[in-house]
């Protein structure tokens, strides 16, 4: 799928969720975990038909006003009225407030209704206003029928260019609903087949449905991503959404477990790692110090720093230069200085000094480069001590390209003035010609 119909389709989700949710019950929906493994258990073993699955009901009863507001019209007239009105309109101009209202009519509908209708839109795209309107109306109908409406949004021809924005949204509004369902689904389906195999991606089906078992049931997701991390099928985007919603110690070493390696590039572990980092650093790095050496590795090292240096940069770049043997630590303490120079660029450089090193010329270079971009004056006062005349050119070039971006005759003067005047002013004629 292009990158521009992936924007497309991410855009159409979260326009019909704005939508949706300005009326749309907020509550959690609970199901009985017994009963979802007895309803599926059949089920999963022919993943292609259409199958109804009874869910019990997640819509909340409207209001006095809202009663009063539905009985005024009846949905069908409420639903031409809307299709009249913007049938030829832009998708993305309709708005949300016309929307709104749709959902409560599209309540009151049953299942067959539903669906009827939605066959009825499918039948009129790529007409705008019958794409919007598809949208809720196959989120209304996942509330009760999720998989008929999935199939549904899965068998629009593939021309239509909101096809999966309509399925994701479906596959989220289960996933919030049923999600021991909707992962029974999933582990069963072959995403190479014709009819899946532009679905987002397989990445973002995992994230939707595994992020909705992990709320639902923590023990059970972890033993499901265990089973999945042995088969390779677990990938760095869905361990990432999962552990945003993380904030214990113990969770993120329980998913850690079940996850087996950090070593593994592919699984998700270091982004896992990364925001427990973020959270609770010294546990994560106690955690990161117990691993065997075949364990470790520079990307997980870095992928530490990046995180924990949001909070404390200085406790952070201790930590990672003691991570490596002497001869890799020059350029340790290269990455450590310019990460924590995006944070505060003087601590940075009084950071490097209190190492009493030699060796450190190079790194105390690589942070005035970096505080050049966002603290041009900080780098042009320290720029005695960068000893190399092209490494010198460099920063001053970034820096008055920064300052001429807020005050043009500043960044002139300072040129004016300048040694390297010609240098500067080639490098600002080739960024102005770019």
């Amino acid at each position: 799928m292009s990158s521009k119909t992936g924007l497309i389709c991410l855009v159409a989700c979260a326009v019909s969720f704005s939508a949706g949710y300005l009326l749309k019950d907020s509550q959690t929906k609970v199901i009985n975990l017994s009963e979802s493994h007895g309803s599926q258990s059949n089920a999963v073993s022919q993943p292609d038909p259409v199958r109804d699955i009874k869910l019990p009901s997640t819509r909340k009863p409207t209001t006095p006003s809202q009663a009063a507001f539905i009985a005024e019209q009846d949905p069908f007239d409420a639903i031409d009225d809307f299709l009249n009105r913007y049938k030829d309109t832009n998708y993305l101009t309709i708005p949300n407030k016309a929307l709104a209202p749709l959902y409560l009519q599209l309540s009151q509908l049953d299942e067959y209704q539903l669906q009827q209708k939605a066959e009825e839109l499918i039948s009129q795209l790529p007409n705008p206003a019958a794409s919007r309107l598809l949208g809720i109306t196959l989120e209304v109908l996942a509330e009760s029928q999720p998989l008929q409406a999935l199939n549904m949004a899965l068998n629009i021809n593939d021309t239509e260019q909101y096809k999966w924005a309509y399925a994701w949204s479906v596959l989220s509004t289960w996933s919030a609903n049923a999600p021991v369902e909707a992962f029974e689904w999933y582990v069963v389906q072959d995403f190479k087949q014709p009819h899946l195999k532009g679905f987002g991606t397989q990445n973002m089906v995992s994230t939707a449905v595994l992020s909705g078992l992990y709320s639902y049931d923590k023990s059970l997701a972890v033993s499901k991503i265990a089973e999945l991390s042995q088969q390779n099928k677990i990938n760095p985007s869905t361990m990432s959404l999962i552990s945003q919603n993380i904030n214990h110690s113990d969770e993120f070493r329980s998913l850690l477990n079940a996850l087996g390696s950090a070593q593994n590039p592919d699984n998700g572990a270091i982004e896992v790692v990364g925001e427990w980092f973020s959270k609770q650093p010294q546990d994560a790095a106690a955690w990161v110090n117990m691993l065997n050496e075949e364990q470790k590795s520079p990307r997980l090292f870095r992928h530490a720093l990046n995180r924990w240096v949001e909070s404390d940069p200085s406790q952070a770049s201790d930590w990672y230069i003691k991570q490596f043997n002497e001869p890799e630590k020059m350029m340790a303490i290269s990455e450590a200085a310019s990460r924590f120079a995006n944070k505060d660029p003087k601590a940075a450089l009084d950071w490097v000094d209190s190492l009493g090193r030699s060796d450190t010329q190079n790194a105390i270079e690589d942070l005035l480069q970096s505080a050049s971009y966002d603290d041009p004056d900080f780098a042009l006062a320290h720029l005695d001590r960068v000893t190399e005349e092209k490494r010198k050119v460099s920063i001053l070039q970034s820096a008055i390209y920064s300052i001429k971006r807020h005050d043009p005759q500043r960044a002139q003067n300072i040129i004016e003035s300048s040694p390297y005047k010609s240098e500067l002013e080639e490098y600002i004629k080739r960024i102005n010609d770019y």
